[in-house]
């Protein structure tokens, strides 16, 4: 896939992050998102009725009480999560690890999002770092947050620039509605104006560390802005780390930091890559494992298999939320397949896929043949994925439903030539 990413046209991002295959047969709206960061709102809801668009809007400050983590709530926009915990990390003095978050949110939005900071390293009034992060403190936690106290997300979504009727769009809802919602990993886990990490986390897993440091570098996308792009075409084509920090922007503050290790350590790979947060690290190994998913989830919805259920294959029981637990899979056989129907059709199981890691269990399905399939046409082993040169970065896998379980959209505003979902 290296070298691929100086050409890629915006309508080919899709094929090349693995989404190729679609459910509805509407002609679709047309339009554009994310023009602005407002076209794009995003918050949290965790599983004790917290909601962190409204904590934020009505915050009174930092209730009483003990804890050796405070929960607040991050308003961000124009940031990407990792690198919002990096600055408030370098801000307060601790380390970006000891920041819990529920997920990773988009660079090109407005979210609302849960953290927890170590107690006694914010103030009660909060943290703002200008346009870019607020932070509220609102009470005192034992835990560090994690992704098993996120409910939910909501959305607020704007597309400008219609080509489609309103008829169009109230369509397309119904038809996912009653044939289900693939749930792909969508382009903010590949990297948006430059689907990257997938490519930098191919490397890693085969353990070619100077190739996956220099692809981060110096891979460019025409999505990219001309500075940037230019930026890495000098690069390019004469790798000197410690003069290409003149002429890098500002804003690529983790290609900086890679080339300022690599400034002063010449042919350390493992360690310049070790600069970059360790969520992020993973993240490109993950990316790998999604890649994989996509892949294997369109070739399954071109052969018609999204909703039917299939001896050998894997289903995962739903929480309250909708969310996976985290108990054993349930193996579809002949003796419980009735079952099974039942508890799909009320919400109570999913078919699921595994997102490959190190200890990944296979379906004994058709679904199962079509994600190995995919992984020897990627010339890809599962124990690839527990890393010998940057083993912090390993992963075991998942199994992630191959729809999305218990989620609704409706149309707020339509204007002519502009919707809000």
């Amino acid at each position: 896939m290296a070298g691929a990413l100086s050409s890629l046209a915006p309508e080919a991002v899709e094929s090349f992050i693995g989404i190729e295959g679609y459910l509805t047969r509407t002609r679709g709206v047309g339009g554009v998102i994310k023009l602005r960061p407002e076209d794009f709102l995003a918050w949290e809801l965790l599983t004790d009725g917290l909601d962190a668009r409204s904590a934020y809007e009505s915050w009174r400050g930092l209730s009483e009480g003990l804890g050796d983590h405070v929960l607040a709530v991050m308003r961000k926009r124009r940031i990407d999560t990792i690198r919002a915990c990096t600055v408030i990390a370098k801000k307060l003095g601790i380390k970006p690890g000891e920041i819990g978050v529920c997920g990773i949110k988009d660079k090109m939005s407005v979210s609302w999002q849960f953290i927890t900071l170590p107690s006694g390293s914010i103030s009660q009034r909060g943290l703002r770092i200008g346009e870019l992060i607020q932070v509220l403190p609102i009470s005192y936690a034992a835990r560090k947050l994690s992704s098993k106290k996120l409910a939910r997300n909501v959305f607020e979504i704007t597309v400008r620039n219609l080509s489609g009727e309103l008829e169009e769009a109230e369509k397309c809802i119904r038809e996912l509605s009653s044939r289900g919602l693939p749930n792909y990993y969508a382009h903010q886990r590949f990297g948006i104006a430059r689907p990257i990490t997938a490519l930098v986390g191919r490397c890693m897993i085969e353990g070619r560390l100077e190739d996956a440091v220099k692809i981060f570098l110096a891979e460019f996308s025409p999505l990219e802005s001309p500075e940037n792009r230019e930026a890495r075409r000098r690069l390019l084509e004469d790798f000197d780390p410690k003069q290409a920090l003149e002429y890098f922007p500002r804003s690529l503050r983790y290609e900086r930091a890679v080339l300022s290790y690599l400034a002063k350590n010449p042919g350390d790979y493992l360690g310049a890559l070790r600069s970059l947060p360790l969520r992020l690290r993973r993240l490109m190994v993950e990316s790998v494992s999604a890649l994989i998913f996509n892949k294997a989830l369109s070739r399954i919805i071109s052969e018609n298999l999204l909703r039917e259920v299939e001896l050998g294959d894997l289903t995962v029981r739903l929480d309250r939320f909708g969310r996976p637990e985290p108990s054993r899979p349930i193996e579809v056989s002949s003796g419980n397949l009735s079952q099974v129907e039942r508890m799909l059709e009320r919400g109570r199981l999913a078919i699921a896929l595994p997102v490959p890691g190190y200890l990944s269990p296979i379906p004994r399905s058709r679904k199962g043949e079509i994600l190995l399939d995919v992984m020897r046409e990627l010339d890809l082993e599962f124990r690839m994925f527990r890393l010998k040169s940057c083993p912090e970065a390993s992963t075991r896998g998942s199994l992630r439903p191959i729809t999305v379980p218990r989620w609704s959209c409706k149309i707020l505003e339509f204007s002519g030539s502009s919707l809000k979902l």
